[in-house]
């Protein structure tokens, strides 16, 4: 805008250029040189408004030529308005009147002679949320002489809101005194259109290129980054700001940077779309770059590969794994119908090697072609329900091979399924277990027979007898076990050797399976012990009784012959116990401690026989069984005490004493020896229970030994033989007499003459062992063992004592006459002293004293009593018997 007039008398007047059409910002650059020029002009008009005003004093023709070039100045103002699209206004400010071109009214939209005439007017052309800005910056204008410029909205009748520029601005006196306000108004409604369809455009390809779910870059075309939307600042790791204007490469190794620029170059170059895969280390990932040329250079997508990269690999793995794997790997088409059978439709290399069928010759088939075996078939059809329940099953099946050749594998099935209810395909894993079977049936076969015999071992005995137990309690057969034991094995182990003793092992084994039938069960428990289960034999008590008795008959005399070992003959007699069962029992383990018994009674009658079990028997082992739990209670709480039997010579006088063991039950009262000591002996608790005896007569002794006139005594305790073979017997004899102190000959030890049935030298040096101690040794109950007189002359003894069943009948039987007078003779003839126990009358006291018996014992003299009772007594001895101090 340009002023051309500022006279006092005529309102101000305006030049406003305005393009007649929208331009775009580029065709306005166009027309910038004739806005200069036409601005130029209107500077020039400008001059001569002021020359004008400057001669207003000429004359009234220089007016009137100079009105006439003002009139052709407006006309070509007019002209310029409407060329540009500009109209003019003007606003006096004292009178409000206002004064506007053509082309402002018709901007606005003004009837022809349509003006408007003041400034509320002008304000109610502008569309309501505009009406408040525009009289506000009119006021300030006119009061300040503040100018605006704004982009605003005009009502235009029959067309609705328009887009307008609004300028304006004060025009003031020579004073300073602001006279009018004079604008100009542009239609800007096609720039401001198109301003907002660029603005949509801008914001719809943002919007796209935001919303790509891939990286996206544009490069120029030296490969620098122009653009990157959101994706690709994350899949790059890095911000747009620190990759605008980098190179592509820039940040990664040489290889990688060299494959890039090449790629991307030859797209730049050929005008073509380059694609390539490649790893990126530094990002630690594989991308897919995808470029695409275009006139400013490339756009290129990104795409993360890593995972399909990744599944690539595996499956190529895979299928190199499947293809060389050791396992067996078929695939099967499942059936489309509920009868079909599947299909092979892949096998691998281990199947062809394995069963020998190509796979040409098994794809299509169905796997039946692999299990025309009976037992293979069952177990396919039980896989076959198991799948259709869980989808997965697992088996062992025995297969064949094309050549007929059969082997073991375990069978592992999955189903691939295309949803929750189709399955497509069936995959089969199947690992040659062939070894393994063949070591397990091994492993059994040890774990269930015995190696040496090759018959059952007691698991498989136990098994079959739990069976047949059932059995028969549904049945009501009857049936037995046999249990036999081999009689003096032993002898023929340590004589011969082991290799003979299971050479004869292993006949027995034969004999006794082809003894009885087929159906019954020969088995060896261990050592020289059998067990024969024989059961079926009737549902009739008697008749089942009396095959029992046939067959152990028959038993028990085939394994009376001779056995021919190594070149020689060998008898081996059996004693055989045998316990019936009915499906009464359900124990299997009391049937065979029943037969147990049974077989120790046969040896108990002097082996070589039979035994049936007696309920009778059983009683009085379980009687043992409950003492000898008892017994261990007894010696834990300490119920034994010793009681002593005074023994004495001819002249009377008491020389010593014999400790007996007496249990004190706390219910049953005292308990004698002859009701415990073999069940302790059984059990082994003879061991501490004879090292508490002989502890307690050590003590007593040492308490003795202070007392003038017991100082001589001596005590007798008797030496089981479980002791007596006990390693460190000695070693424990010994340590009782150190730790209390006592004279050694004044403890005498009665040994058994069981000791001198075998192990010989082994009881000869331990006896010279406690000879050298200096401990008195007795032979026990002599006459009614072992003793021999080859043997009794080289034993260290002292003294030699006549079993009181001798003694009882000496005086009315003339054979325990003529033996106890045989022993008396050769203990003097041995240099041994005699004593004889069990004197009840003077009568036995006389004659043996007669015969030359030293010592006597019994109840003739005193019974056995509690030490304090033997105290009393020996400080008052009864009239026949005195204590020499």
């Amino acid at each position: 805008m340009l002023p051309l007039s500022s006279s006092a008398e005529k309102a101000p007047t305006w030049l406003g250029l305005l393009d007649a059409e929208p331009r775009s910002p580029s065709e306005l650059v166009e027309l910038l040189p004739g806005l200069q020029a036409l601005a130029t002009h209107a500077e020039h008009l400008q001059e001569l408004v002021r020359h004008q005003q400057q001669s207003a004093h000429l004359t009234q023709g220089r007016e009137e030529r100079l009105g006439k070039a003002l009139h052709e100045s407006e006309s070509r103002l007019n002209l310029t308005e409407h060329t540009v699209g500009v109209g003019s206004w003007s606003v006096n400010i004292s009178t409000g009147q206002i004064q506007h071109s053509d082309e402002y009214g018709s901007i606005l939209g003004l009837e022809p002679g349509e003006t408007v005439d003041d400034l509320a007017a002008m304000v109610q052309r502008y569309t309501p949320e505009w009406r408040t800005g525009i009289s506000q910056r009119l006021e300030r204008c006119a009061q300040s002489g503040e100018a605006f410029d704004e982009e605003i909205q005009v009502l235009v009748p029959g067309m609705g809101p328009k887009w307008v520029r609004t300028v304006g601005d004060a025009v003031r006196d020579a004073d300073g005194q602001i006279l009018r306000i004079q604008g100009a108004v542009q239609d800007i409604s096609a720039q401001k259109q198109a301003q907002q369809e660029t603005l949509r455009l801008a914001m719809r390809l943002t919007t796209t290129l935001a919303s790509i779910t891939e990286a996206f870059v544009t490069l120029d075309r030296q490969c620098c980054f122009t653009y990157l939307n959101q994706e690709s600042e994350r899949l790059l790791q890095k911000t747009t700001a620190e990759l605008l204007g980098q190179e592509v490469w820039h940040d990664f190794n040489t290889g990688l940077a060299q494959r890039l620029r090449a790629q991307l170059g030859l797209a730049l170059k050929t005008n073509r779309r380059v694609e390539l895969e490649d790893f990126f280390p530094s990002l630690g990932k594989w991308l897919e770059v995808r470029a695409y040329p275009f006139a400013e250079g490339l756009a290129v997508y990104f795409r993360d590969v890593t995972e399909r990269r990744r599944s690539q690999e595996q499956l190529m793995l895979l299928e190199t794994s499947v293809a060389r794997l050791n396992d067996i790997v078929a695939i099967a088409e499942a059936g489309s119908g509920p009868d079909d059978e599947p299909r092979m439709v892949f096998v691998n290399d281990a199947f062809e090697k394995q069963t020998g069928y190509s796979r040409a010759e098994v794809l299509g088939q169905t796997p039946r072609i692999l299990l025309e075996l009976d037992p293979a078939l069952f177990k396919l059809l039980e896989l076959a329900k198991v799948l259709k329940e869980s989808r997965q099953a697992r088996t062992e099946l025995m297969v064949h091979r094309k050549n007929g050749a059969s082997f073991w594998i375990e069978l592992e099935v999955v189903s691939v399924q295309a949803s929750a209810e189709e399955v497509t395909h069936w995959v089969a894993v199947g690992r040659d277990i062939t070894q393994r079977k063949n070591a397990e049936d091994m492993i059994r076969h040890l774990a269930f027979y015995d190696p040496l015999t090759d018959l059952p071992n007691r698991q498989l005995l136990l098994d079959r007898l739990q069976k047949a137990l059932s059995q028969s309690s549904r049945t009501g057969q009857h049936g037995a076990l046999m249990f036999i034991d081999l009689d003096n094995f032993k002898i023929l182990n340590d004589t011969l050797g082991h290799h003979i003793g299971d050479q004869l092992l292993q006949q027995v084994a034969q004999r006794l399976t082809k003894s009885v039938r087929k159906t019954d069960t020969v088995a060896r428990l261990g050592g020289d012990e059998f067990v024969v289960m024989v059961d079926d034999l009737s549902t009739d008590p008697d008749a089942a009784a009396s095959k029992l008795r046939a067959l152990s008959e028959k038993v028990l005399n085939m394994l009376r012959e001779p056995f021919q070992i190594a070149g020689h003959q060998h008898f081996a007699t059996p004693s055989m116990g045998v316990a019936a069962f009915n499906g009464d029992q359900s124990d299997v383990g009391e049937l065979l401690k029943q037969a147990d018994l049974a077989m120790y009674q046969a040896k108990g009658l002097g082996r070589n026989t039979l035994c049936y079990f007696d309920p009778d028997m059983q009683a009085t082992v379980s009687a043992n069984a409950a003492v000898g739990a008892a017994l261990r209670v007894g010696l834990r709480e300490k119920q034994f005490v010793v009681h002593y039997q005074p023994q004495v010579d001819r002249q009377g006088v008491i020389t010593g004493v014999e400790a007996l063991v007496r249990w004190q039950h706390p219910e049953k009262g005292l308990i004698k020896p002859a009701d415990f000591i073999p069940i302790a002996e059984d059990t082994g608790l003879i061991l501490p229970l004879g090292m508490w005896v002989l502890e307690t007569a050590c003590e007593q002794l040492a308490s003795w030994a202070d007392r003038q006139q017991t100082a001589n005594l001596s005590i007798a305790v008797n030496v089981s033989v479980y002791q007596f073979r006990h390693p460190n017997f000695v070693d424990m004899v010994m340590a009782a007499i150190k730790r209390t102190g006592i004279r050694p000959h004044r403890l005498k030890l009665e040994l058994t003459e069981s000791l001198l049935a075998d192990r010989m030298e082994i009881t000869i040096q331990k006896m010279g062992m406690l000879k050298d101690l200096g401990v008195t040794l007795s032979l026990d109950d002599f006459g009614v063992g072992y003793s021999s007189l080859s043997c009794l002359k080289r034993l260290p003894l002292d003294q030699l004592k006549i079993d009181k069943g001798f003694v009882a009948d000496v005086l009315t039987d003339p054979n325990d006459a003529a033996i106890s007078r045989a022993i008396i003779a050769l203990a003097q003839s041995l240099s041994l002293q005699v004593v004889a126990e069990g004197v009840e009358t003077h009568e036995q006291r006389d004659f043996l004293a007669y015969q030359g018996c030293d010592q006597f014992q019994g109840h003739l003299f005193a019974p056995a009593l509690p030490i304090e009772t033997l105290d009393a007594f020996l400080r008052n001895p009864s009239s026949d018997m005195m204590l020499v101090v």
